[in-house]
């Protein structure tokens, strides 16, 4: 396994030439754009490429201005704001949001968020959340190993090639900083793994002690997977991770540690041919629709919502559903919905009240007038012929009268798309079959 992991490693490692030039570009934005802040506001380079984490091809720069405590949020973002256009002024910029906004730019094509935040000390309460993130630099700097680095690099491309890297609402996977816990906790990627695949029930991890025993942590945090902040005594980093993310993560360990292999780092692409074949037999459909260009987490949070609001309608009205996956590139959205089979039956049992219940059952005959009623156990059913029996005649109906959010107007004219139609969205497909 080693011989693989350094094989891996090799791969995802930046060299020595792109190392040093992702750091160039990172200190050359925090010294022109600190010239353009107040006197009194610092700055700091944090995330992977100040703590020597990235995977080659990547080293995204986070730069926070640290204000003081007198600053109001708007007035911090203004002077961020202001700083970038006078350091940048042909930079295309983007004003982007996690707790308050912050801003976006591009410098010799690495991306650049410059983010205010509020200069904190060590034990100091936090006014917004992002004011951690420069006590986790400092916290993974001292308790991380240089081995360890490569050690973080390789759990970051083992998550991201099976689709649990990210905490944002549009994965609900594993941050950068989760990663570099666990490194340090089970001191290596083998180390992680092996843990993680013993993993049964509530899983507890305080690497500082804050609490006296896991009882204790359990009563403060209601999540199933619970790894305390080092630097917060009151967060949980693993809180974004989804039941059904670190149950597949699990199984995952579990897959590469019995066979290791090169794939759980870099899948192979499926041919639009295979993809073709897979879906052969398959009952398959997805709704395409557009969507407004938001916030990703405004966006895919209620990507979220709609997706499982129509999967509860058919489940509701007697369809088998084996699968569902959302994918989105931005401008269009497609929900993805496998079922068991492709028609309904003919008619449809709805279930009534208890024979006794005379009222009831009186008023159960007149909201189901025409139909045909049996008695079974002891209760009144009614036997209705169906007005629709597939899915584009379930999404018909959905978009009249079902919950669609207010940024997804357009699902209501959305376009049901079934075999060939939605090689389309290869990609969508791929991660559905990949990460479910």
């Amino acid at each position: 396994m080693r011989e693989l992991l350094e094989s891996v490693l090799k791969k995802i490692t930046p060299g020595e030439k792109e190392r040093l030039e992702v750091e160039g570009i990172a200190r050359e934005a925090e010294v022109r754009i600190g010239e353009f802040l107040p006197k009194g506001v610092s700055t700091m380079l944090t995330g992977s490429v100040k703590k020597g984490t990235f995977l080659a091809g990547e080293g995204d720069v986070d730069l926070f201005a640290l204000f003081p405590h007198p600053y109001s949020k708007e007035l911090m973002f203004e002077e961020v704001k202001g700083a970038v256009e006078s350091a940048y002024p042909k930079a295309k910029m983007e004003i982007a949001y996690a707790e308050h906004p912050y801003v976006k730019f591009y410098l010799k094509g690495k991306k650049i968020d410059v983010v205010p935040a509020y200069l904190m000390a060590e034990g100091e309460r936090i006014k917004s959340a992002v004011d951690r993130s420069q006590l986790h630099t400092k916290y993974v700097l001292e308790e991380m190993s240089e081995k360890q680095k490569g050690e973080v690099r390789l759990l970051k491309k083992f998550l991201k090639a099976n689709g649990l890297y990210g905490a944002e609402i549009k994965t609900l996977g594993f941050s950068g900083y989760l990663c570099e816990l666990l490194v340090i906790a089970h001191k290596d990627f083998e180390g992680v793994l092996r843990t993680a695949s013993k993993w049964r029930g509530k899983v507890v991890l305080d690497l500082e002690g804050y609490y006296a025993n896991d009882k204790e942590i359990l009563k403060r945090f209601p999540e199933q997977f619970i790894v305390v902040d080092p630097v917060d005594s009151e967060r949980n980093v693993a809180a974004p991770v989804s039941a059904e993310n670190f149950a597949r993560f699990i199984e995952v360990c579990m897959r590469f540690l019995e066979e290791p292999s090169m794939e759980f780092f870099f899948p192979k692409k499926i041919s639009a041919s295979n993809m073709e074949k897979w879906m052969r037999g398959r009952n398959f459909y997805g709704i395409e629709f557009p969507n407004e260009k938001i916030v990703d987490d405004v966006l895919w949070g209620q990507i979220r919502r709609v997706g499982s609001a129509f999967g509860a309608f058919l489940l509701e009205n007697g369809f088998e559903l084996l699968g569902s996956h959302s994918y989105s590139d931005g401008r269009k959205t497609v929900l993805l919905f496998e079922l068991g089979k492709e028609e309904l039956p003919p008619e449809k049992e709805m279930r009534g009240p208890l024979l006794e219940m005379n009222e009831g059952c009186m008023k159960f005959r007149a909201k189901h007038k025409g139909a045909k009623f049996m008695e079974k156990e002891g209760r009144l059913f009614a036997i209705e012929k169906r007005k629709w029996r597939d899915f584009f005649g379930a999404f018909k109906e959905y978009a009249k009268k079902g919950f669609v959010p207010s940024h997804l107007g357009g699902l209501r004219r959305g376009k049901v798309l079934s075999g060939k139609g939605l090689i389309r969205y290869k990609e969508g497909l791929e991660e559905y079959i990949r990460y479910r």
